[in-house]
């Protein structure tokens, strides 16, 4: 463990972490009561914060100068932005903490074996994710006894005795117990995301893929036995974000619906995105409503979870709604929050992937991939069963599989002009890389009379 001065470093501007003013007031008490209890990370390679924004410039207000510090190097931005959610990760500690069998005096160590504690119970997805951060740029976390109790990092515990790594730990007397308890039981902040730039064109690849060694989706699987019952030379199907086409080509080509079309406004190639292919799609969708009306069915798969605003989602959900004929079909997917949650709790984790998720109180979270800012957005149960009533449909069918959640449903009411409008403007005029757009929703206004 080093220290450095606040005036050598500089805030990242990723932080996703949002402090009320109540809560940063608490922070300040807390650093003026405890100190620095968990040194803060930096960058040593550019002097940027990685974790430790809101006590930094808490301390940096009540008169300090300096901080404990960790530092890693020759890091990215992705696994950078990931030892900040995990360092901030206080609500995955386990419930039965670690007991440590060698306490100290107080102060901080950084040589202190992982033989030296009685490791109790861990969260596999924090630790798994831990441990890939710790191996890759080293050993830049911090646990926290006081008498002989791990009061926080019983995760890190854990991955330090899986990677081989000796412990770092503050140790603090047993009297300082209960301010300990009362300030590390604060909200300081929640997630949010708001500030992050989004590019729409990414969400395209943030959608789970279309695996060619299945026949259907497990939406289309649900869809499928209804279309079966249908007049294949009259029913209308629309499938709204088809992502390749290659269930909505397989229903015309293969089953003889007639009447089948995809739209897809990010059309992912070797190279980049294909807008020329997009706006061919959108011309084709202009032409057969012009020609043929609303749609009987209309497909949304796993779109609605890889929306980067509630806006987006509400743009969506309401052009489902426009889409479709009164008394027509929707069937949608998405994934399921209470599942995720579930995962993070969990005792075992079998995915090799780095899987921990930082919600924000709608239930959207990001990763950053590949230079790139990726969201998802998790419903609820509830969440579903309230978004489908307020957009105007009624529950036919539903499952839950694998995390995602699969619904069918009658339309049943229709919304004004200025409300269609209003989501038509965001659908067809997303961002396209490059500062482009398509620009084509008053030609999809006008098409719907809704000018």
């Amino acid at each position: 463990m080093e220290y450095v001065k606040f005036k050598d470093i500089k805030p990242a501007d990723y932080n996703p972490r949002r402090i009320s003013e109540s809560a940063f007031h608490e922070l300040k008490g807390s650093l003026k009561a405890l100190g620095f209890v968990l040194p803060i990370i930096v960058n040593r390679d550019n002097m940027t914060i990685v974790a430790g924004h809101q006590r930094t410039k808490a301390a940096m207000s009540i008169g300090l100068e300096k901080a404990p510090c960790y530092f890693v190097s020759g890091i990215d931005i992705e696994s950078e932005i990931r030892f900040n959610q995990v360092h901030n990760g206080i609500e995955f500690e386990p419930t039965v903490h670690s007991m440590c069998l060698n306490v100290r005096e107080p102060g901080f160590y950084d040589d202190v074996p992982a033989d030296d504690f009685d490791i109790k119970d861990s969260k596999a997805t924090v630790v798994k994710d831990m441990c890939q951060l710790m191996v890759q740029y080293g050993n830049a976390l911090c646990a926290v006894v006081i008498g002989n109790e791990c009061v926080f990092g019983n995760n890190y515990l854990k991955a330090a005795k899986l990677t081989g790594m000796s412990i770092h730990c503050c140790f603090l007397e047993e009297s300082k117990r209960p301010i300990f308890d009362y300030y590390f039981t604060q909200d300081y902040g929640v997630f949010n995301y708001d500030h992050i730039e989004r590019g729409d064109f990414v969400q395209g690849l943030a959608q789970p893929p279309r695996l060619k060694v299945l026949p259907w989706s497990c939406l289309y699987e649900i869809v499928v036995p209804h279309l079966m019952e249908e007049d294949k030379k009259v029913v209308k199907v629309f499938d709204f974000g088809c992502g390749k086409g290659q269930y909505i080509t397989k229903l015309r080509k293969q089953l003889g619906f007639r009447n089948a079309l995809g739209l897809e406004f990010f059309n992912h190639n070797t190279v980049g995105i294909s807008v020329e292919r997009g706006h061919e799609m959108i011309n084709d969708f202009i032409s057969f409503v012009k020609a043929n009306g609303k749609f009987d069915y209309v497909i949304c798969d796993a779109v609605i979870n890889s929306v980067n605003t509630q806006e987006a989602e509400d743009a969506v959900l309401m052009c489902l709604n426009l889409f479709t004929k009164m008394g027509g079909k929707i069937f949608i997917s998405g994934r399921n929050l209470d599942y995720m949650k579930q995962q993070t709790e969990a005792n075992r984790n079998t995915t090799p992937m780095m899987s921990i998720n930082f919600f924000d109180e709608n239930g959207l979270t990001a990763i950053m991939k590949q230079g790139q800012w990726f969201f998802q957005k998790f419903l609820t149960d509830s969440d579903v069963d309230r978004i489908i009533e307020r957009m105007g449909f009624d529950v036919f069918v539903r499952k839950k599989s694998s995390g995602y959640f699969f619904i069918g449903a009658y339309k049943t009411r229709e919304f004004s002009n200025a409300e269609y409008a209003k989501a038509v403007d965001y659908e067809f005029n997303l961002k396209l890389p490059h500062n482009q757009t398509y620009n084509r929703q008053d030609e999809v206004k006008e098409l719907y009379n809704l000018v």
